[in-house]
């Protein structure tokens, strides 16, 4: 027998070895032994997810499977010239890292990064900012108010030298 390709479902999953079984049901619903994914990236198919599989000339049972094909039922997200995209998550755009035309876009409910992080460009933020540690800074312009330790710099007022108040900042 030689090398044969087969579209398949998967019937089950070892997440932990990183392993699938597939059923043909065109083979009287024959199910292969648990055979790897061809992937340095780990993104296990479910159970019932089609899948391409090479098997090997040593036989029905090795084989390996190289991934699940775009279909009817597992289309694209989307598709144009020079796109990168690649979910993260079963569901399309839930958690994804995206690039084309020289932007990178990285969305996930909550990004963690484990190390430091320079920006040699501008930066905008378009949430509220809060920091932990300490800010350190040439300058600093705002528009609206600055408090610091319950002090609003727009509407903070001094003692003054006859016992009243100053008034605030204008």
């Amino acid at each position: 027998m030689g090398n044969e390709i087969r579209l398949g479902k998967v019937s089950s999953v070892n997440y932990a070895a990183g392993m699938v079984r597939v059923v043909y049901h065109e083979k009287d619903d024959s199910v292969t032994r648990e055979i790897p994914m061809l992937s340095d990236e780990y993104n296990m198919p479910a159970p019932g997810d089609m899948v391409l599989v090479l098997h090997l000339s040593n036989g029905t049972e090795a084989g390996v499977v190289l991934g699940r094909p775009w279909s009817g039922k597992h289309k694209p997200p989307e598709g144009a010239a020079g796109l990168y995209r690649k979910d993260l998550a079963r569901t399309p755009g839930e958690a994804m890292i995206r690039y084309q035309g020289g932007v990178l876009t990285i969305k996930a409910a909550k990004v963690v990064e484990d190390g430091n992080v320079e920006v040699t460009g501008d930066l905008a933020v378009k949430g509220n900012l809060t920091v932990t540690g300490t800010i350190t800074a040439q300058s600093v312009t705002t528009s609206g108010d600055v408090v610091a330790a319950g002090k609003s710099l727009i509407s903070h007022t001094h003692a003054d030298s006859l016992g009243g108040s100053t008034s605030a900042p204008k």
